[in-house]
């Protein structure tokens, strides 16, 4: 069995998906609005997102400071089926710490190493900002 096969079920490519982003490093502040950094997105996989049509963007900022605890943090979005084109694949999981958020999904990068970099600079560049951060 490959690791895609013990994923759960894909997102539909035609989904949004918000990403909280809490660490300050991780975005470029000089700029209006300000922009997720490539970084977000190289750390670590699978990193978790919310899917925007069943949690909300107002759902989303209660997670974000209500949950995770990041009121400080903001909040990016892009889409499902783009993000996927470069080798980020969101799938629909169960997140062990916060089992009732029904939104929540997991975002694998199935690329190279020596790709990684390259595309987490074109899924930052995708990304729109949706809440600034207050840092």
């Amino acid at each position: 069995m490959s690791d895609a096969d013990s994923r759960g079920p894909q997102v539909d490519p035609r989904e949004d998906l918000y990403r909280a982003v809490d660490v300050p490093e991780w975005w470029d502040l000089s700029v209006a609005p300000p922009r997720v950094r490539s970084f977000a997105f190289k750390v670590h996989s699978p990193f978790s997102v919310n899917i925007a049509s069943i949690i909300g963007l107002d759902g989303a900022l209660h997670h974000m400071e209500d949950v995770l605890h990041c009121p400080d943090g903001g909040i990016v979005s892009f889409n499902c089926g783009d993000a996927r084109s470069i080798r980020f694949d969101a799938r629909q999981e169960l997140d062990p710490q916060y089992p009732d958020n029904k939104a929540h999904a997991h975002v694998y990068y199935d690329g190279t190493n020596s790709r990684r970099k390259r595309d987490a600079k074109a899924m930052a560049e995708m990304c729109v900002t949706v809440h600034r951060p207050r840092f």
